[in-house]
């Protein structure tokens, strides 16, 4: 009987564990998570779990099967080594795990601030435990700075105001979302937060987070102090690739895998924020930080492991996020885009944003509360069909970028 082995409890592990299982129902699969609990809905915990008041995440759908005789649950526990000359992944309990196929999906991890700059308590929000300890702290006129003008920190920004919290969002890029290089999507989403009250200080550096008075904390800024009763640091995550570099996988900001998910590993697999994959639509590399991709990576890795020679996954990113009453959505790299055309006012409360490349393929799409577009273009783009006549008119309509584009997630 074959032995299967994940390491990792997130989507893409969970995704991974059911579609593996459902390709070989006699296998064996043993599951290693840090969290202690079954796979969650982790994009759930920064938008409706913050404004609510449960005591549990949001489970991923199907975790029964970690009821089953043929899987093993360990949660809680840690990997310290992969083993690849003896096929075996020892924990830091001291057990090991055999395996015949292993499949990394161990996602990402919070970037820090270095602890000479954080001298104070600060939140950071990754996992369970994080926004429930965030979630205790925002209360009707907490003064919450957030440091980090990214989806995160935007994301909590509108939680914490909408539980009437005074928020300061602190960025030291020009502009919001920078890393989405879309102008008015970074123009929008600034007067969206800032007509809901936020404060927004741009091109702002924090030099310290020290205790301030009354317990407080002292933002110590290039643009001045702020004084905060929470301060919440959102400046991005990178991937938890460690273990794969140690045992000589390929890694290049994440694990290098195929469209099988595949690494140079015949007996290796990996899923989700951890690798670097193509997107085939494109012909280059990334690592994408979207739930989506994780989910499906997940599926591919799984049922690749099992002998599935069919697997394969290559699509463009997407992912989306909920502010007040807005969503929105990006689809594609648009660090690739040399032009953009908008469809609707981007002033207004619904737009759509297209942006191409030199060659005139279209690289991404952003929106604000038109979900439908999005849906329409990628299932286009994934089929392999063309696009509408709606949206591929618009390119005689797109004008050239000016300044320097800001990489949203590097791209090979």
């Amino acid at each position: 009987m074959e032995q299967f082995v994940i390491i990792g409890g997130g989507a893409a592990a969970h995704q991974a564990a059911r579609s593996l299982l459902q390709a070989k129902p006699q296998a064996r699969l043993a599951m290693v998570s840090q969290e202690p609990q079954l796979p969650y809905d982790r994009p759930h915990l920064s938008k409706g779990f913050l404004t609510g008041d449960s005591l549990s995440p949001a489970m991923l759908g199907g975790h029964e099967l970690y009821g089953e005789p043929r899987v093993e649950w360990l949660g809680g526990a840690s990997v310290g080594e992969i083993d690849r000359d003896n096929a075996r992944v020892h924990l830091g309990s001291g057990a090991a795990l055999a395996y015949d196929k292993l499949i990394i999906a161990t996602g990402s991890r919070a970037r820090r601030l270095p602890s000479e700059v954080a001298r104070a308590p600060v939140h950071y929000l990754r996992t369970f435990e994080d926004a429930l300890a965030l979630r205790s702290q925002l209360v009707s006129e907490a003064r919450v700075v957030i440091i980090g003008g990214g989806f995160i920190g935007l994301e909590v920004a509108a939680a914490a105001r909408q539980r009437g919290c005074r928020v300061t969002v602190i960025e030291a890029q020009a502009h919001l979302l920078a890393r989405t290089g879309c102008a008015a999507l970074s123009h929008w989403a600034q007067a969206l937060h800032v007509e809901n009250g936020v404060e927004v200080q741009l091109q702002a550096q924090v030099a310290a987070i020290e205790p301030g008075p009354l317990g407080k904390a002292r933002v110590q800024t290039s643009a001045g102090p702020v004084l905060a009763d929470v301060v919440v640091v959102g400046i991005g995550v990178q991937a938890n690739a460690e273990l794969a570099q140690a045992c000589g996988l390929d890694v290049a900001d994440g694990i290098v895998v195929d469209r099988a998910c595949a690494t140079r590993d015949p007996a290796i697999f990996a899923a989700g924020e951890v690798t670097c994959y193509p997107v085939t639509h494109l012909g280059v590399r990334t690592r994408s930080e979207s739930w989506t991709a994780a989910g499906e990576q997940g599926s591919v890795a799984g049922r690749a492991a099992a002998g599935d020679a069919a697997a394969a996954y290559g699509e463009m990113p997407w992912l989306w996020s909920d502010q007040y009453s807005s969503t929105l959505q990006c689809l594609g790299l648009p660090q690739l885009a040399g032009k953009y055309a908008y469809l609707g006012d981007v002033h207004a409360g619904q737009w759509l944003a297209l942006g191409w490349d030199d060659e005139d393929r279209l690289v991404c799409a952003i929106a604000a509360n038109r979900n439908r577009d999005i849906s329409a273009i990628r299932r286009a783009i994934k089929r392999n069909e063309p696009l509408a006549e709606l949206y591929a008119s618009a390119l005689v309509s797109a004008q050239r970028t000016t300044g320097e584009r800001t990489p949203a997630r590097r791209v090979v």
